[in-house]
């Protein structure tokens, strides 16, 4: 459950650095380094299912699992987001 919670604290923590580079001008935000923070996330959250979601001898428990961990990680991204988006309103404005 840490790891989740770390990983959904990531997301608003990224957000605001980047938003912050970007403002500065030091790296401009460009789909490239939007694909590397996905891409990033994407497999820091398969190493949590790995790592966290105990294995089982049946395949259909086993993607019973994947699903409730990808319906949670998916729920847990869109708060991570909507706080993403309101630290950057408060720190940034609009």
């Amino acid at each position: 459950m840490l790891n989740v919670l770390a990983w959904a604290v990531s997301i608003p923590v990224l957000n605001v650095c980047l938003t912050a580079l970007e403002r500065h001008r030091i790296m401009p935000l460009s789909g490239a380094v939007a694909a590397v923070v996905a891409v990033t996330l994407l497999l820091w959250a398969a190493l949590i299912y790995w790592r966290c979601v105990p294995s089982t001898p049946s395949i259909v428990t086993r993607l019973i699992y994947l699903a409730v961990f990808v319906v949670v990680m998916v729920l847990v991204s869109f708060g991570a987001v909507w706080v993403a988006f309101w630290a950057s309103v408060a720190i940034f404005g609009l």
